[in-house]
């Protein structure tokens, strides 16, 4: 009987020493999309696409403990709400103000030693072959804009073009389709 207390015990001490971890809380939130739907600020942006995780946690003696690959933390993805028109590359105008807080915060200081990927995907609707050039130019059209409007180095912005291939929903219908359709930054981490 003194054995199965000591057993759910050192259970109960081990789930609530798990849970009470940084880098437990931050995998769990931190891999997910954060849509910004132009509505957010610049800040609301830097805070969704640069967290960071918490300290690491030390024990007495050992060291920071290692995590194991499997609890690997996600990096930061943010949805631009950038709407390109039908079979256009082109940035919009009226997504100029999104893409414009991207380039905003990316300007500041703390900020200026980040890299970025934007990644281009589209809904599964014509050629895949198109589909995938089409996202391409798309990321490579916000890239440039980026380049040219603010003091961002090009290096510092990969541009990645999916196509169909990553859809976040189905593309049975014209709402998930529009989902489909987007723009993803994601954080890369600071320069090397």
């Amino acid at each position: 009987m003194r054995w199965y207390h000591m057993i759910r015990g050192l259970t109960l001490v081990l789930l609530l020493t798990l849970m009470s971890l940084p880098g437990w809380s931050y995998a769990q939130g931190a891999g997910s999309l954060t849509d910004s739907q132009g509505k957010n600020s610049a800040e609301d942006l830097a805070k969704a696409l640069f967290t960071e995780p918490g300290a690491p946690v030390r024990t007495r003696g050992v060291g920071p403990v290692q995590s194991p690959q499997s609890m690997a933390i996600p990096k930061p993805v943010v949805t631009l709400n950038v709407l390109f028109a039908p079979n256009s590359a082109t940035v919009p105008s009226t997504s100029y103000a999104e893409v414009d807080k991207l380039g905003t915060v990316l300007s500041w200081p703390q900020y200026t030693d980040y890299r970025i990927q934007l990644e281009g995907h589209t809904d599964n609707q014509g050629n895949e072959r198109k589909n995938q050039q089409l996202s391409e130019r798309r990321v490579q059209s916000i890239k440039q804009y980026l380049t040219q409007h603010f003091q961002i180095a090009p290096e510092r912005i990969q541009a990645v073009g999916y196509g169909s291939s990553k859809p976040i929903t189905s593309n049975d219908t014209p709402e998930g389709r529009n989902q489909n359709r987007r723009v993803e930054v994601t954080n890369l981490g600071r320069a090397k």
